[in-house]
């Protein structure tokens, strides 16, 4: 066994597909199989469930799986320390966000960027859940998410950053705030002034919309729903658009507010978890520990 075998193994895991696991590779699929085969007869047990193509990982492929993801990042990890002694910090950094944190990364990954020109990040938009998992399995580095339904054991494995700001507030274009203002003359909003409102909001699967289907269900009121999705971008588009009020974080509302000439109100009456930043105690690598060094000087 090398490492060239694991990493073929684990694209071949990835892609799900010996064709585009080669491709992915840089070789051609006979060599990608025999690389397998050679694995297997390493181990002295298959790995891969085949037909006449690609079905599934066996029980060893799934556990083989979990260390090759580790021994790579390792690997990467080690090729970052070294790589200060020839010049500037190399490699990649994944970073997995949950929509509607109150965090607006940009400007982190911009400074980042500055400083480390020659690092990649890989910005994956998830549901909290999800970005666990994937802290867990090492299919990320760095989260950005909320601080709940975690087990003991993740609060054992991760370190924790909290954010400040998990305020909440309605999202307006022009022609809607304006209409909003002639009723409520500007006062802090509360969840009953918005049961005549046409909503836009993210759809249920995210943690964001569950505070607020939470806070909801409390006032037992009837509220008018006219769009829901799991993208950020047509949230705030519908909004742009005057399809309706979106309920997001102040800090979403706030890069709303530059970027897209949009408005808003702050909404009080929704109770939401804490935002963090999200890194693994252990196989830190140079790059998240200089995106960490950001977080805590902000």
């Amino acid at each position: 066994m090398n490492l060239r075998q694991l990493h073929y193994f684990y694209e071949l895991a990835k892609c799900k597909h010996f064709a585009k696991a080669a491709k992915a590779c840089h070789i051609t699929q006979p060599t990608l199989s025999a690389s397998i085969t050679a694995l297997e007869k390493s181990f002295g047990t298959e790995l891969v469930v085949r037909g006449s193509q690609f079905v599934a990982l066996t029980d060893a492929g799934q556990i083989l799986l979990r260390y090759a993801e580790k021994m790579l990042l390792d690997q990467a990890a080690l090729k970052q320390e070294l790589s200060v002694f020839s010049g500037p910090l190399i490699g990649s950094l994944r970073i997995g966000i949950v929509p509607q944190s109150s965090v607006d990364i940009m400007p982190l990954i911009k400074q980042f960027n500055e400083l480390h020109p020659n690092i990649t990040i890989s910005l994956l938009v998830t549901t909290n859940e999800k970005l666990i998992e994937q802290l867990t399995l090492h299919q990320i580095d760095i989260g950005l998410g909320f601080d709940e339904h975690l087990t003991e054991a993740n609060r054992r494995t991760f370190h924790f950053y909290p954010q400040i700001d998990n305020n909440m507030a309605v999202l307006a274009s022009q022609t809607l705030v304006s209409q909003l203002d002639m009723t409520l003359k500007n006062k802090t909003l509360m969840l009953n002034d918005l049961q005549s409102l046409p909503l836009v909001l993210l759809s249920q699967n995210m943690q964001f919309r569950q505070y607020i289907d939470n806070a909801l269900a409390q006032t037992q009121l009837a509220f008018n729903l006219v769009l829901e999705t799991d993208s950020l971008f047509h949230l705030v588009s519908a909004v742009k658009h005057n399809i309706g009020y979106a309920i997001v974080s102040s800090g979403i509302a706030k890069s709303a507010q530059q970027l897209f000439n949009l408005h808003y109100r702050p909404l009080q009456g929704i109770e939401s978890g804490n935002t963090v930043f999200i890194t693994r105690k252990y196989s830190v690598s140079p790059a998240m520990s200089e995106f960490v060094s950001l977080i805590d000087i902000n």
